[in-house]
């Protein structure tokens, strides 16, 4: 159950803020309330980053639920997964659920916090606090959710997470099921304001809209789904963009970037990539697209190679459109590939000309926390907001490349 404060929540501004009606509890009501508030109340560390700087004891540096949802009224804030967690969990006991906090490990024992929340179905995981794409029963298994499936495995303290989808950040999680007593569940949540944390040292945000989630981080906005990710440069100044796409208010994004600085992306250009999980290694799937005439395989159905010529990084091939023999020769010169293969990063990069036109993109194997994926990703100049703002422009890409992925799948 939410632990009691001095201060009630104000329940019903919290659920005008999120759209809802009071209703009887029930895993209805628990599923619209896990999605508004994933949707609504940003995962952030902006207000974490502030209140670290002001003169308080350590004990009083959590931001508890009854100032977390003032503050989310008042500056659509959020938090870490402590303090969402703590948060919600007031919300839920408010509303008459039985709810219990948990911890358990992203990167280290005990930095990760949710919820074990009582139905008439049995127990379900409420993990607010990554967050996860959806609630889980506390029992092994496989979940197909909007971002991926999600594998639960047991483990000797609890239960193991594997998340599909996009391999871009952890993608394991363990949830230890006992419930930690209040004051443990406070001196962990103070444990997370200690000098060199992650959610300290940098602004970030989060949002989960139903099939994508959008995230900030390190200059660059991310839109991520079940097997793509669109990665765009956010030109300076940041704080009024993520307002708007994230309801932070805009000077507290700039104070908090004053605090802790608000470095540039590495690249100024977009880019979208595909994800494909493999069975094979990384260095199979890299090998059967290396050569020329892997590399032509690949493009069987696509376009036809014409003429080859070797390079110092790898090898140029100009092409045709496919059709009968003799057909479209004239206009082969005016397509071709510039490959260049690196193996050591199991990648190619290719630069294609069209006429005047050019474009880039790239194939890459690589492994990632014990599971082997094939990337298909095309490079764009500038910052394409259009793609930001376009879900149908942006899942047209994605599906081409998610096709040259089955393509490259089906040769090893």
């Amino acid at each position: 159950m939410g632990e009691p404060e001095l201060e009630p929540l104000p329940l019903d501004d919290i659920l005008e803020a999120l759209d809802l009606p009071r209703a009887a509890p029930g895993v209805g009501l628990l599923e619209r309330l896990f999605v508004r508030f994933n949707a609504r109340v940003p995962f952030e560390t902006a207000s974490k980053i502030l209140r670290d700087g002001e003169p308080l004891d350590a004990a009083d540096k959590p931001r508890r639920p009854a100032l977390f949802w003032r503050e989310h009224l008042e500056s659509g804030t959020g938090g870490t997964c402590f303090a969402r967690v703590a948060a919600f969990d007031a919300m839920l006991g408010a509303l008459g659920f039985r709810s219990r906090k948990i911890v358990g490990r992203v990167v280290q024992d005990f930095d990760h916090a949710a919820l074990a929340v009582e139905t008439d179905s049995g127990p379900v995981l409420c993990d607010v606090g990554f967050p996860l794409p959806a609630l889980l029963p506390v029992r092994a298994g496989e979940v197909e959710t909007p971002l991926g499936p999600v594998r639960v495995a047991p483990t000797a303290r609890g239960l193991a997470l594997d998340l599909g989808g996009v391999p871009e950040g952890p993608q394991r999680i363990e949830l230890l099921l006992a419930e930690v007593p209040e004051p443990e569940y406070a001196r962990l949540w103070r444990a997370t304001f200690r000098p060199g944390s992650k959610f300290l040292a940098e602004v970030g945000l989060r949002r989960d809209l139903e099939n994508r989630v959008l995230r900030f981080a390190r200059g660059r906005l991310h839109v991520d789904d079940a097997h793509a990710r669109l990665s765009v440069p956010l030109p300076v100044p940041r704080a009024p963009r993520l307002q708007e796409l994230f309801g932070v208010d805009r000077s507290l994004l700039e104070q908090a970037f004053a605090r802790v600085g608000d470095p540039g992306p590495e690249s100024g250009d977009a880019a979208l990539t595909a994800y494909l999980e493999i069975s094979a290694s990384p260095e199979d799937a890299f090998s059967a697209i290396e050569t020329p005439a892997g590399y032509r395989r690949l493009l069987a159905g696509v376009a036809e190679p014409v003429a080859e010529e070797a390079l110092p990084d790898g090898f140029l091939l100009r092409l045709r459109p496919p059709g009968p023999p003799g057909a479209s020769d004239a206009a082969a010169a005016a397509l071709e590939d510039r490959v260049a293969v690196d193996r050591e990063r199991l990648c190619l990069d290719i630069e294609r000309t069209s006429g005047a036109a050019r474009s880039s993109s790239f194939y890459r194997a690589e492994r990632r926390d014990g599971r082997s994926y094939l990337l298909r990703g095309a490079r764009f100049p500038g910052t394409r907001d259009d793609l930001l703002r376009n879900d149908s422009l942006r899942g047209r890409l994605a599906g081409g490349l998610a096709v040259d992925l089955l393509a490259w799948s089906r040769l090893f």
